[in-house]
């Protein structure tokens, strides 16, 4: 048996089998470090199914977020409807869940440190011993906040369904998700906000590409999308949700919960469109 090479991922992973080896390896480089894994299959198709979710994870891992919560305190108030219930003994921890309720309430213009501060029942001064700024805190709300939906995302885009479906359910959950955040779900996506938190939002994006492109890359190995380049793609699905969300997201007190969702399906489909069918020419 002769050595192969193989590339995943849009070429982020590298699957290799040496000579007389039985199963495929995988190889990629998070946060600058070579990492290695035994896909454990003499599939290709599953070895490339392995790369994508090992590299999922290993990008998660290497995202250098906020610092966690608690498990007390969630990290988006649409999956735990309520006050946060602050660890009292971190207080840097306290700032940023005040900060997250406080955003999700009334964006990011509105959330002054000392709102932020009195409902972590801390001084003002406290804030700025833990955070450089205000606007150094609500950097870390967006990057605490959109960590956890690009995780829910790639939740979704490691499941065993076609990558036709994965894409359209994580299309319609990206959408449905932003809609039901209401003033947070518009904070992250269109809401005007200093240089520094568009920075952050920006990287959100470059997050939820990479976890397309796995989807998309999955789709034309499968036979299901046409032959393209899934990074290019990638990039105008996420363009496309973040920019036709804006609509339902501002007139979310206009419309229906139904009447959000159909637009949200509606997103969905087109993305699936976008990728499976043939460019003109």
């Amino acid at each position: 048996m002769k050595s192969e090479k193989h590339e995943a991922v849009g070429g982020r992973v590298n699957l290799y089998r040496r000579a007389n080896s039985r199963y495929w390896q995988c190889q990629g480089s998070f946060g600058g470090v070579s990492e290695r894994a035994s896909t454990k299959t003499e599939n290709l198709d599953e070895a490339r199914r392995f790369a994508e979710n090992w590299y999922l994870e290993h990008e998660a891992m290497h995202s250098g977020v906020a610092p966690e919560l608690p498990a007390s305190a969630p990290a988006l108030l649409t999956d735990t409807p309520g006050m946060v219930a602050f660890p009292q003994h971190d207080k840097k921890a306290r700032l940023l869940a005040a900060a997250i309720e406080l955003v999700s309430e009334v964006g990011f213009r509105d959330a002054q440190v000392s709102t932020i501060a009195e409902r972590a029942g801390l001084a003002q001064g406290t804030l700025y011993r833990n955070y450089k700024s205000r606007t150094d805190l609500l950097v870390k709300v967006v990057a605490h906040v959109s960590q956890h939906e690009v995780d829910v995302v790639a939740g979704i885009a490691m499941g065993d369904e076609p990558a036709k479906e994965i894409l359209r359910r994580c299309a319609y959950t990206f959408g449905s998700r932003a809609i039901r955040g209401r003033r947070m779900g518009y904070a992250l996506v269109a809401e005007p906000v200093e240089s520094e938190i568009e920075v952050e939002r920006l990287r959100y994006r470059q997050k939820l590409m990479r976890v397309f492109e796995t989807v998309i890359d999955r789709g034309i190995h499968e036979g299901a999308f046409v032959d393209q380049p899934a990074q290019v793609s990638a990039a105008c699905i996420v363009g496309s949700l973040f920019e036709a969300l804006v609509g339902p997201i501002a007139r979310v007190n206009d419309i229906t919960a139904a009447e959000q969702l159909v637009q949200v399906e509606a997103i969905a489909d087109f993305c699936v469109r976008a990728v499976v069918g043939k460019a003109s020419g």
